[in-house]
C-alpha cells in the first residue's frame, strides 16, 4: 500500500457549506452529490480509496439532517489470507448536525461559518462497518494452519515433515525445541 496510493485528497473536501439552508428555515432541503474517485484522507487513521453517493440535507428546527447512501472503497487486509485488497461497500448515513451546537441534541454540529464537516461522521460509520470480518473474495481459502502458506496460491503438501513425538504425531517445527525440555 505504498507508491501509487501515497497521494490523497485533503479532508477539507468533506466540508459542506450549508449556510443557505440555515437561513431558509425548517423544511428546506438540498440534494448533494459526492464523487471523490481518488484517495481521500478522512482522519489520521483512515484513508478511503474512493467515496461517491448522494446526500439529502434537510433543515429542521434543531439543525441540518443528513440522509443518504455512500459507496465507499477502503484498502483492507483479508481476515483469512492476510493479502491487501480494496473493500467496496455501501454506507447508509442518517445524522443530525445541531445548529446551534447542543450536545443534548447531537454530537455533530454546524460550525460558526455555516459549514458541516462530514469527516468525523464518516470516520465513525466506516470504523463501525469495518469492525466486522472481511474477506477478499467469497471463496478465499486463507492460510494453512500447518505451514502458513496462502492456500489461494499454493496447494499444501499432504505430509508435513518435521520432528515427531514417540506416538508418531507431527508437531509444529517451531515448537520442536521445546521437546528437549521434556527429556
Amino acid at each position: 500500500m505504498g507508491g501509487a496510493r501515497s497521494s490523497y485528497l485533503k479532508r477539507r473536501l468533506l466540508r459542506l457549506q450549508i449556510g443557505f439552508l440555515l437561513s431558509g428555515g425548517p423544511g428546506n432541503s438540498k440534494a448533494v452529490s459526492i464523487c471523490l474517485p481518488q484517495r481521500v484522507q478522512v482522519a489520521n487513521d483512515l484513508d478511503l480509496e474512493s467515496l461517491a453517493g448522494s446526500l439529502v440535507l434537510t433543515r429542521t428546527k434543531e439543525g441540518i439532517l443528513i440522509q443518504g447512501a455512500l459507496q465507499v472503497s477502503l484498502a483492507r487486509e483479508c481476515d483469512r489470507c492476510l493479502e491487501a485488497f480494496d473493500h467496496a461497500f455501501e454506507l447508509s448515513v442518517a445524522e443530525l448536525f445541531a445548529s446551534p451546537s447542543d450536545a443534548n441534541i447531537s454530537v455533530f454540529s454546524v460550525d460558526s461559518n455555516g459549514e458541516i464537516d462530514l469527516a468525523p461522521l464518516l470516520r465513525e460509520e466506516v470504523l463501525i462497518k469495518e469492525s466486522y470480518r472481511t474477506v477478499c473474495r467469497a471463496d478465499c481459502r486463507g492460510l494453512s494452519a500447518e505451514t502458513g502458506i496462502n492456500l489461494n496460491h499454493e496447494e499444501e503438501s499432504l505430509v508435513v515433515a518435521g520432528p515427531h513425538f514417540d506416538g508418531g504425531e507431527a508437531i509444529d517445527p517451531r515448537l520442536a525445541i521445546l521437546q528437549q525440555l521434556l527429556k
